[in-house]
């Protein structure tokens, strides 16, 4: 029997305690340590039974427990307390307000998932927990900046794995009124609905805010009744989840279905941040509302979308960069382009690198390159790896120059530090630390802490780590172990031995089984009498990922022939929680990606911050962060055309490292049994890590990067109704028509002939420029290196000047010193150039001198 409508029914907070509600629905708690332990408090018990969520310990708390908490006078006290340093933190002054910009801009940050805390299980993995600590340094930092994503009815799958180690998954409905959530409503208390239109006809969602300190993250959920559809109902049912369709429909649910509940709750973006392709879609739906609003052509509104959007890609695995079939894309977008004013031609090309290729699918990554102004990698080696990926879009461009910038990953530090660092880090670098997380001086001082100190911090979270650990055994083998296996789960693991761990996504290219693939060498690290080692294990496969299944059915089974599991141990269900243990309590955290592979990676970083030793091939982060004392290198960054060989010589330098260098740093220890080498690299690893690979820098590095200059683009080209982008738009349609004619026809170089360094080198030329005019385009030298195929390496351009003018032939002259020795070389290109636009490169266009060759 169903019921005629539902509502939540809580137990009543006294006046004065009230507070707690107001806490319970901001996550600022989750990175408070008092804020947690207030929680905590209420009922120790009942907050581990909850998964440490604030709304649902509220909810089934007794009324007699509040009641007799609110005449304790020390929690009163200690609620106010709490409440007061949370207000404190609200209303503090922040970096943003320091930066002298408008008052009136609104930052929205897109993205597919968002993983703030366990206890609102809206997250797969590491694109998601990049995205919650993103919102949680922007409200550090004071930001005006809001998220935008899907809430998920059954979020991602939980994992379980069989007797022989295979990964089952099952879903578990997501109750939101037991979450600290609370619907959008509007003036008139009603929920705010917004929908998108679908081949089936429109699809419904109402909008559910989330409070992460200062920042508001909204929510869109297809759940409710208005979708008479079942299959619309269904769009926010599983992260990731479903078929072709269903995926599709969801990024047009976060990105069209996005940008429109904004401006429902009268929210008008200044820049859209898409982090990742998922989100891509918004540029579309904004365009739209700017034609719409602003009595724009398609062609101009782009130029206003296009200044203020912001794409970050995150993966250079094909997978992770979404290919939808022209078919599908017609099926979706055949009205909607056309009511825009386009052809099939002219929208698909937005989506393809070569715009002219009919034949070329619908990338969602190509998708946002094209439609954002401002475009990054995750890492320095990612975002090198990214030009070359993407460097067809500007073919006419040196790699070098592919508009693709790196802005390297962080972590947010208050949530990933453990309480015991914490403390250190107050004594010896000041509590300052704590609002100034990317300040490298304070960090410096880490080499003030005494070593035993140091240490013994670290001995204690490795002890936590084993006993949370054999927790999590005991509540996951309930179901088909015996009691006497259960008993034996106190042997397993022990906390004074050197403990490897490896938690990540199991995907082929990460090579989990690296290690496993010599058994005989594992065991006989594992079973030393005198300096053993162990590992703790954790990750889930995607469920369509029957590779990364197999790796972890492998694994399980290693363990099992080898008679291992005392030392070797696989933790299901790996969440944020399990995530936090053990980045804390490991001694060196392990990553095998095979380079250019990892974009980033962030889990190392956290680790690292508590001074677990990152030991990781050359790939993502570890390539820009390694400096040879903080950490160890699997490797010397090589890349190799066989797997097979770079699997085989990785592992032999992996078990080099572990048997002559790692393993015996950690054991020598000195007459207060402190591994003194062992915490010098601690000590470093934290100093070097801690400040950099933060979020607090990496949000500040996309704010003034990024977020700046997009607000000054978008507010240059929309005043007076976008006058200013229809000039533009006018003006790329001459030179695009004109562009053909445009002609290098001579080039002379002097100074080559006896060159050394420091020498001048002067460059002449006569360009054609048929019907443009001198101050349409920038005339330049382009010089660099010569390789042995003849191709210049890692070039520099300077401007050419305008000497002189024929009719349509113009000079040009110019000069630069030679910087280098070696075989160099010289040419001459063109290219647009407009005040209005963000770069010469954003008509994809560049004439080149013709070699005589």
């Amino acid at each position: 029997m169903r019921p005629i409508t539902t509502f939540a029914v809580s137990p009543i907070v006294p006046d004065n305690i009230t507070q707690l509600k107001e806490l319970a629905y901001n996550y600022w708690w989750s990175w408070d340590a008092a804020g947690r332990e207030l929680f905590a408090r209420i009922d120790r018990p009942l907050w581990e039974e909850v998964g440490h969520n604030p709304v649902q310990l509220l909810n089934k708390v007794s009324q007699e427990r509040l009641t007799s908490l609110a005449r304790n006078s020390d929690f009163v006290n200690f609620v106010d307390s709490v409440y007061r340093k949370f207000t404190d933190y609200q209303n503090r002054k922040s970096w943003y307000a320091s930066q002298q910009q408008p008052s009136d801009s609104t930052i929205v940050y897109f993205c597919a998932e968002f993983g703030i805390h366990e206890s609102t299980p809206n997250y797969s993995g590491g694109l998601g927990v990049l995205a919650g600590d993103h919102l949680k340094s922007a409200s550090d930092l004071g930001l005006p900046l809001v998220g935008m994503g899907l809430l998920y009815q059954q979020g991602y799958f939980h994992q379980y794995l069989a007797q022989n180690g295979w990964q089952n998954e099952s879903y578990i409905d997501n109750d939101f009124s037991a979450m600290p959530l609370t619907q959008v409503l509007d003036e008139h208390k009603r929920p705010i609905i917004i929908h998108v239109d679908l081949p089936e006809g429109r699809a419904y969602a109402r909008i559910w805010k989330m409070q992460i300190g200062r920042i508001r993250l909204f929510l869109l959920d297809s759940n409710i009744k208005q979708n008479v559809n079942h299959q619309h109902r269904n769009i926010t049912d599983q992260l990731y989840g479903g078929d072709v369709e269903t995926r599709i429909q969801q990024e047009i649910m976060l990105g069209m279905g996005g940008y429109r509940a904004l401006r429902a709750m009268n929210l008008t973006p200044t820049v859209c941040h898409l982090n990742e392709g998922h989100a891509a879609y918004s540029a579309l739906e904004r365009i739209r509302t700017l034609m719409e609003e602003m009595q724009l052509d398609f062609w101009a509104a782009l130029e206003i979308a296009r200044a203020g959007n912001v794409f970050t890609t995150h993966t250079p695995v094909p997978a992770g960069n979404e290919v939808f079939s022209l078919e599908l894309i017609e099926k979706y977008f055949g009205n909607f382009y056309r009511s825009l004013g386009l052809s099939d031609q002219e929208f698909f090309a937005l989506g393809r690198q070569n715009a002219g290729d009919s034949s070329e699918s619908f990338s969602m990554t190509v998708l946002g390159l094209r439609l954002a102004g401002f475009h990054n990698g995750v890492s320095k080696l990612h975002g090198k790896t990214a030009q070359k990926m993407w460097r067809t879009i500007w073919n006419d461009f040196p790699v070098q120059e592919v508009p693709i910038k790196a802005v390297s990953n962080g972590v947010h530090s208050l949530t990933w530090i453990s309480a015991d660092m914490t403390d250190i880090f107050d004594r010896y670098l000041s509590p300052l630390w704590r609002t100034n997380t990317a300040d490298q001086t304070l960090w410096a001082s880490i080499t003030q802490v005494p070593n035993e100190e140091l240490w013994r911090a670290h001995d204690r979270r490795r002890e936590r780590l084993v006993l949370t650990a054999r927790q999590h055994l005991r509540k996951k083998l309930k179901r088909f172990a015996t009691p006497e296996q259960i008993e034996r789960i106190n042997d397993v693991l022990n906390p004074d031995v050197f403990t490897i761990g490896f938690a990540r996504r199991f995907a082929t290219y990460k090579r989990g089984t690296l290690l496993f693939g010599d058994m005989d060498r594992l065991k006989r690290l594992v079973t030393d009498s005198e300096r053993p080692i162990q590992m703790i294990l954790a990750g889930k496969a995607h469920p369509h990922d029957t590779p990364g299944k197999e790796m972890i059915r492998e694994i399980v089974e290693l363990i099992k022939h080898n008679g291992l599991e005392q030392s070797l141990v696989f933790l299901e269900d790996y969440d944020l929680s399990v995530a936090r243990y053990m980045v804390k309590g490991c001694d060196i955290w392990l990553n095998t990606p095979r380079r250019p592979m990892e974009a980033s990676g962030t889990s190392g970083m956290k680790a690292a911050m508590n001074g677990c030793l990152h030991v990781s091939t050359l790939d993502g982060w570890w390539d820009e962060a390694y400096n040879r004392r903080n950490g160890y290198a699997i490797g010397g960054g090589e890349v190799f055309s066989s797997v097979e060989e770079q699997d085989s010589l990785e592992r032999e330098a992996l078990f080099s490292l572990l048997e002559h260098e790692i393993v015996p740093t950690f054991y020598e220890r000195s007459r207060n049994n402190v591994p003194e080498r062992w915490v010098d690299r601690m000590k470093e690893s934290i100093r070097t890590v801690a400040p950099y690979f933060s979020t607090a820098r990496m949000v500040e590095e996309y704010s003034e990067s990024f977020y700046f200059n997009s607000v000054k683009a978008v507010q240059r080209l929309s005043a007076s109704q976008g006058a200013a982008a229809r000039a533009l738009t006018e003006w790329k349609g001459k030179i695009m028509s004109a562009w053909d004619h445009v002609a290098i026809n001579e080039v002379n170089v002097e100074g080559d002939a006896d060159a050394f360094v420091g020498k001048a080198i002067r460059v002449s030329a006569k360009v054609y420029l048929e019907r443009l005019a001198p101050e349409d385009v920038a005339v330049e030298a382009f010089y660099g290196r010569v390789d042995s195929n003849g191709e210049m390496q890692e070039g520099k351009s300077v401007r050419l000047e305008l000497k002189e003018s024929l009719g349509t032939s113009h000079f040009y002259v110019g000069q630069y010193p030679c910087e280098t020795s070696g075989l160099q070389g010289t040419t001459v290109r063109v290219l647009p150039t407009h005040e209005l636009m963000i770069r010469n490169s954003d008509l994809y266009l560049c004439k080149w001198a013709q070699s005589e060759d």
